[in-house]
Order: structure tokens, then sequence, then C-alpha cells
């Protein structure tokens, strides 16, 4: 890349995608999401379309599959080689053809992902990330990079699925307000396999009367290994008299079946 005509690639647009037949900022993918169950030994076959608007200007675009990675606050993150650490990564057997193509305005080409499952490849879920972007784009002192993940989650058929969860860390932050307070909990999947989850805090008082509660979805599922930061605001019907108080939080699947709960204590001083 030519530094001195581009900004580095660590300011490019980056969009994640999570369903078919979404476009934005000239790149549009169909194909865009996979999520399914498949068999040790199977072949996996998926199409992705990548395409651009009669408006759009050409573009140079690069697919390759990463290690699917996630953030404490949920965002995906593409995992290379030397990154990709995960025992449930689906990385090593997936590939990408093309790799490399171009595009006119209002063309579209058809990526191909594929990959022999392993018959050895174990229980739960295997996971990984296309990411389709463009080389830079833009004439002048500033290009940019157009660039869409395309998450891959499947489920190894016939297998035990674990879904398991541990809270690591729960706190009440300062400053403790008699008003409200802010519940910080991080939570981590120690399953083998991807859940949407739901986080739920109660505050009860010295005599186990319940003054305040309050819940939140985890926006997007979370994957095996990784850990999820989460804040809830917990508002009480009417202020908090002065004493301990004792904060609950748990951790369940969206069917309502209990992961994992924790409990810290608090302080109103005045």
């Amino acid at each position: 890349m030519n530094r001195s005509k581009f900004m580095p690639i660590s300011i490019a647009i980056v969009l994640l995608i999570l369903a078919a037949g979404l476009a934005s900022a000239g790149l549009a993918v169909g194909g865009a999401n996979l999520e399914k169950s498949i068999a040790p030994g199977e072949h996996l076959s998926h199409v992705i379309k990548v395409a651009t608007s009669a408006s759009d200007t050409p573009m140079d675009i690069h697919a390759e599959v990463f290690g699917y990675g996630q953030s404490l606050q949920g965002l995906n993150t593409e995992q290379n080689a030397s990154l990709d650490k995960s025992p449930y990564t689906a990385r090593p057997f997936l590939k990408v053809s093309p790799s490399s193509f171009h595009l006119d305005p209002g063309k579209s080409q058809e990526v191909t992902l594929e990959g022999d499952i392993p018959k050895d490849v174990g229980s739960g879920g295997r996971y990984a990330l296309v990411g389709v972007r463009t080389l830079p784009i833009g004439n002048g002192s500033v290009g940019f990079v157009l660039n869409i993940e395309v998450p891959i989650m499947l489920t190894i058929n016939g297998s035990e699925i674990q879904n398991k969860g541990e809270i690591e860390s729960l706190s009440i932050e300062e400053p403790i307000s008699a008003d409200k307070q802010q519940m910080s909990l991080t939570f981590k999947n120690i399953g083998n396999h991807h859940y949407n989850a739901n986080v739920t805090a109660v505050v009860k008082d010295k005599d186990g009367q319940v003054v305040a509660n309050a819940s939140t979805p985890l926006v997007r599922p979370i994957l095996p290994t990784y850990s999820r930061q989460v804040k809830l605001e917990i508002t009480p019907n009417a202020p908090l008299k002065q004493g301990t108080y004792t904060a609950d939080a748990t951790v369940s699947l969206a069917d309502g079946t209990v992961l994992t709960t924790k409990e810290t204590s608090f302080q109103v001083k005045s």
C-alpha cells in the first residue's frame, strides 16, 4: 500500500452483515450468514454473492477465511492463523474461491466457501468468519476500505452440545447511589456451542426483600471460549435506605434455562 495516498487499513469502514441479502456502502452480499448442522466427513459448500451497484466505482476485492473471534463488547474479530487458537475453529478446513477478483459497477461475483468436515471433528460447534474486503478506494490523500464479515456457525450433528457458562467477575460500580446502581459483570461461555443469553439482576435488602431488578439480553450469540462484558443500570422503585444490600446476577439461555449465578454486596451510606 502507498502510505502517502492511503490511510492505514485500521481506519477502514468495517461492517458486520448478519443476514442474507443486506447491502452497505457500495458493497452487497447474498448468502451472508451460514448457520447449519453438519455431519463429520460431510462436504460443505456455500455460495456468497458479492455485488456492486451501477453507481459504484470499479472495485478489486479479496476474500479470506479467518478464525471467528469476539471482543468483550460482542463485536466480531477476524483471527488469522497465528491468532486463531480456539479448539472450536472451522478455519483450517474451509477455503474460498475465488479469493481475489475485480468488479465493475453493477456487476456481481459468486464466491464459494467449501471444505470437508474432519471425521474426527469432535463435538459442539465450529466457527469461522469470511472476510470480503475491497482494496483501498478513493483518490487524493484519503482512501477507504469496505469490509463485510460473513459469520459461519456450524453445529456437529449427533454430538453432545454443552451449554455452560460462568460469571468471571461481578461488581457494583462506584459511586453507589440510593437512587440507582450500575452493575458490571463479565460472563464466559465455557461450553462447546454458541448461544443467546439473558442477564438478570436482583437487589435484596437485609431481610431478603427484592427492592430492585433489571435485565438485558446479549445482543449477539456468544461463542465458546469467549467472554462478554455486560453493564446493567438498576433503578429501585424508591430510594434505598442506608444499609447493606445483596445483588444477585443470573445468566440464562433464551428459553429460561439458568447457566450460572453470582452475588455481591454493597452499602448505601446515605
